[in-house]
């Protein structure tokens, strides 16, 4: 009888715990586990941004070339946009109740050292709004900035699908590069389970039980917002507009929530949102158009995480 191979999911799992394990036990060798471990981690953090910014270009330009329709994209880019900004309301909102409710950061006192800080100026939202749109298309693409490296992906997708015959060369490349750097992001992913133990257990070795003991309480605050959110509003938004269970949208998802959460990285975990998503049976073209837009700006997990820290700065003064 042939042997069942581990899934990857199962494989990041059990090196995140192993991770975690090792980093307890390095914790008075902590050098050790941040020469010789960490680097391994950041070597695949490299790997993994050195392939976002051409997946996240070439599958928007491929999403908005599949859907052929200029309007199309336009409504669903909306539809999109606002579905993002009502998720990241009510994760502040439920940051919120939370920190209110639970009192975080009362009766905690900042030294004053901590407490020695100057603000700068917020940009206005005319000047943030204009920064969104490149001033040429080389610079975004190697600074990884990808509101910037979005907005050329729309102009070039709009631009292959307006240009009729002509633009089905363009369309053919875009198809073929894509397909290259979609293979490439493959080779990266079955490195996952090694870069997820090397991401993780330098930090514990660093920090261990003893440093976050003091925060325990704003990190338990935040997340329960994480898993009321992740619960209530995504279980009701797959029920509500896919007509999906919950249990079985979350299962898919599993492996890039364990991604997510031993990186902390949002557009790094776009390679296996795209897989999970397929096998779920998203169709491609909007897959590909919606989840790098929402590596960019759906940030309902810091909403929260920004709202409890704020709160509970607030209840220390």
């Amino acid at each position: 009888m042939e042997k069942k191979k581990l899934s990857l999911t199962a494989k990041i799992t059990i090196c995140l715990v192993l991770g975690v394990l090792a980093g307890l036990g390095l914790q008075n060798h902590a050098d050790f586990a941040v020469n010789y471990i960490k680097p391994f981690g950041t070597i695949y953090l490299n790997l993994i941004k050195m392939i976002v910014v051409p997946v996240v270009l070439l599958s928007i330009i491929q999403g908005i070339i599949s859907l052929q329709d200029v309007k199309k994209v336009g409504t669903i880019g909306a539809q999109t946009v606002i579905f993002y900004l009502c998720t990241t309301a009510l994760a502040v909102t439920i940051g919120l109740v939370f920190a209110n409710l639970l009192q975080v950061g009362a009766g905690y006192t900042l030294p004053a050292e901590a407490l020695t800080y100057e603000a700068t100026a917020a940009p206005s939202f005319m000047s943030t709004f204009v920064n969104i749109f490149p001033s040429n298309a080389i610079t975004p693409l190697a600074n990884a900035t990808m509101l910037q490296v979005i907005v050329i992906a729309i102009f070039f997708g709009f631009g292959i699908i307006l240009a009729g015959d002509k633009g089905k060369l363009a369309a053919d490349v875009v198809e073929s590069f894509a397909e290259v750097a979609f293979k490439i992001m493959d080779m990266i992913i079955q490195l996952s389970a090694i870069g997820v133990f090397a991401l993780i257990c330098p930090v514990v070795a660093e920090n261990g039980p003893a440093v976050l003991l003091p925060l325990l309480k704003v990190i338990l605050v935040a997340y329960s917002g994480y898993i009321v959110h992740m619960v209530l509003v995504y279980s009701a938004s797959v029920r509500c507009f896919a007509g999906m269970s919950p249990l079985t949208f979350f299962k898919h998802m599993s492996q890039p929530m364990i991604f997510a959460f031993s990186s902390a990285s949002s557009v790094g975990v776009l390679p296996f949102n795209l897989d999970a998503t397929e096998k779920m049976g998203v169709r491609k073209e909007i897959a590909s158009f919606v989840l790098p837009l929402g590596a960019t700006i759906n940030m309902a997990g810091a909403a929260v995480t920004i709202t409890v820290m704020a709160m509970a700065a607030a209840h220390t003064m």
